[in-house]
């Protein structure tokens, strides 16, 4: 399996899913695969609100690609970078 066919069966799973709201992505730059496992970073559109809830997508979809396509793979959590804040009142040294 080439790593494109991988990124697009992973897409494919994560569309169906959105933990606390949130639109999950595959980071391609990401993938690599090691021995017999695909490696896959998954990177969620903003924090989710319930963490538990994206690391329980990742496994489910895991699972499934293991069951339905014989894919060995590993979807890497990963979380967004937080905007900065702006600050509403200026800052006085």
């Amino acid at each position: 399996m080439t790593e494109e066919q991988v990124i697009e069966l992973v897409r494919e799973q994560l569309r169906n899913h959105h933990p606390g709201g949130v639109t999950l992505n595959v980071v391609p730059e990401g993938i690599h695969r090691q021995a017999e496992y695909w490696y896959v970073p998954v990177l969620p559109s903003a924090q989710p609100p319930r963490m538990y809830e994206y690391y329980e997508v990742l496994a489910e979809v895991e699972s499934t690609l293991e069951e339905n396509n014989q894919l060995q793979i590993w979807l890497v959590p990963m979380v967004p970078e937080e905007e900065p804040a702006s600050p509403s009142e200026p800052v006085v040294t």
